[in-house]
């Protein structure tokens, strides 16, 4: 970064500009113009991505005239509707909880890995197509529609 403020501070030099302009475009920030100054350095400010209003997502207005008793009250009610742990971790909501989250992460990366191998190791080892159409599994019109792809 230090070669690249010399570089641009010397060709500013050369050209006797007071200012440059730079686009800066990032996946998640909006395209913004930023301006150097020879004697700060570039601007560090950027546009944040657009909010979930900005986009036009609904807004829910529906606790906006209630009392503090009733919003607990609904509140209370929410909660206590929610599922427990165990029926959100059967529909795979969450992980189970018995390992730190730092080590779910691994392990859930382990349990990919090894049923990938298990995956490949079966692909290995499968009969070829013309073996199957022998054993009455695959039909002649299938294995042509394999070999077409």
């Amino acid at each position: 970064m230090g070669g690249f403020m010399n570089k641009e501070r010397s060709l500013l030099a050369i050209l006797g500009w007071n200012s440059l302009f730079i686009l800066q475009i990032s996946p998640s920030v909006t395209p913004k113009v930023l301006e150097i100054d020879p004697a700060k350095g570039p601007e560090t400010t950027a546009t944040p991505p657009p909010t979930a209003v900005e986009q036009g997502a609904p807004i829910d207005t529906s606790d906006i005239g209630l009392s503090e008793t009733e919003k607990t009250r609904k509140l209370e009610k929410l909660l206590a509707e929610r599922p427990d742990k165990t029926e959100l971790i059967e529909k795979n909501v969450l992980k189970p909880g018995n390992l730190d989250p730092s080590l779910q992460a691994k392990q859930a990366e382990l349990s990919k890995n090894q049923l990938e191998d298990k995956l490949n190791a079966a692909l290995a080892h499968r009969p070829e197509p013309e073996k199957l159409v022998q054993e009455g599994i695959l039909t002649e019109e299938e294995t042509a529609a394999l070999k077409a792809h």
